[in-house]
């Protein structure tokens, strides 16, 4: 009894491994970037999950249009490729425009998300009411389409922007300031219960964020889209599930730009 006791125990605590891929959907992310998305990404994850990042070559600094991002999901689905016959478990696409994911989908086994997908579901599971918080004016429009073509559309509340461009995400004071702005605004006249930044790119201020909203009595919970994607991606492979469209295209005859 002793021995299947201890068995059992074992059996349950038992460290799953998993290599996932992460694909930055730009170009031009510095290795400093990477190291600090690998440590903000560390507390979220399991002890036995293990990241490899990466970036396109080829492409656009920034996605903020359909035209950045169907140009770079080319060089993303060439990675990923790549990375499912290498043997990882799951692709993580680091945009939250999910560029190439759905193409993906028809085209690899093994599981693939973004961050819009998942930060989404996520809020829908926490709120009756959701919000999306984008980076300029230009971003309203795609959170449009996007909620449209997910089926989202009659669920979010409010899309507002922050006013800053992807590039210039890392205007530390003025971006806190401003989804702090917009999260008070959402809660008190929307009634949003739930709100998804609009871009991988704002993870950096998510604690400090949280901590100010925490402060002026602001119970709204932010989904911060980075950390929502690995760990949804991370749960999904764990329960043994994929969102392959199992399409079964034949990749072989494709002429891929140079």
């Amino acid at each position: 009894m002793t021995l299947t006791g201890s068995l059992l125990y074992k059996n349950v605590y038992e460290v799953i491994y998993l290599k996932i891929k992460f694909i930055a959907a730009v170009t031009g992310v510095s290795g400093g970037k990477k190291d600090l998305q690998k440590r903000y990404l560390e507390k979220y994850i399991s002890s036995g999950t293990d990241i490899h990042f990466e970036d396109v070559a080829y492409g656009f600094p920034s996605i903020e249009s359909e035209t950045h991002g169907i140009f770079n999901a080319m060089e993303i689905i060439r990675k990923a490729l790549l990375a499912e016959e290498e043997g990882y478990d799951g692709i993580f696409v680091n945009c939250f425009d999910d560029p190439g994911v759905f193409a993906l989908r028809e085209l690899l086994k093994i599981p693939v998300f973004g961050g819009y997908l998942p930060s989404m579901l996520t809020a829908l599971s926490l709120g009756e009411r959701i919000g999306v918080i984008t980076t300029d004016g230009h971003g309203i429009l795609s959170e449009e389409r996007k909620a449209a073509q997910s089926g989202f559309r009659d669920k979010i509340a409010a899309i507002e922007p922050v006013g800053l461009g992807v590039l210039a995400l890392g205007d530390r004071d003025r971006l806190v300031t401003k989804l702090t702005e917009i999260c008070l605004r959402y809660e008190q006249e929307y009634r949003v219960q739930a709100a998804a930044l609009g871009c991988t790119g704002m993870y950096y201020i998510i604690d400090e964020l949280r901590a100010k909203l925490k402060a002026q009595g602001c119970n709204i919970a932010v989904i911060e889209p980075l950390a929502a994607g690995i760990k949804f991606l991370e749960t999904v492979i764990q329960l043994g599930f994929t969102n392959s469209l199992n399409y079964h295209l034949n990749m072989k005859d494709m002429k891929w730009m140079r």
